[in-house]
């Protein structure tokens, strides 16, 4: 009488221990599927052409500065700006063809070690694109020229080129 007890309490516990198992087996799964997403916004594209940097002479190096040419306005801190061109669709144009993004305006409480006039990101035929983002560590009102050094290639007879710049801001908290 007292084995059957014991059998039928062995039994029990193994049943309930079954059930503890499938319990942290099932919130162990779910806990491998939750996942977090972040959505990266494309805040500016901006076109350069002709009109904007003048002509150029085959050989001929020019800097031209475009002022105040993107403002970004963050309404928190810690936004990464990305900047990605078509540049690299320059190089049979150009020898030399590269954008420097430069601070005009920085918002208060910014604790970078920028200042105004300082380039924050060089992008050129070989390095279009930023992949790790300008960080923009302060809410408020950011605005960047662009600093644009070219030389111009060989060419047969007139050559219209035009970059794209497409800005975008990711939010990193």
């Amino acid at each position: 009488m007292k084995m059957i007890r014991t059998k039928k309490i062995a039994g029990l516990m193994l049943i309930l221990l079954s059930f503890a198992i499938l319990l942290v087996s099932a919130f162990v799964y779910e806990d491998q599927i939750k996942s977090v997403t972040q959505t990266i916004q494309e805040i500016a594209s901006i076109t350069v052409g002709p009109g904007d940097l003048d002509t150029i002479e085959e050989g001929e190096t020019k800097i031209s500065t475009l002022n105040q040419i993107l403002d970004v306005t963050t309404a928190k801190a810690n936004v990464y700006l990305h900047f990605d061109t078509d540049l690299d669709g320059q190089s049979g144009n150009y020898s030399t063809y590269q954008i420097e993004v430069v601070i005009d305006t920085l918002p208060g409480g910014s604790t970078v070690l920028w200042d105004v006039d300082d380039v924050i990101a060089t992008l050129t035929i070989a390095g279009p694109d930023t992949s790790s983002g300008v960080d923009l560590d302060a809410a408020g009102d950011w605005v960047f020229d662009f600093r644009v050094t070219s030389t111009a290639g060989e060419v047969t007879s007139d050559t219209p080129t035009t970059v794209t710049i497409t800005v975008s801001a990711e939010s990193t908290s």
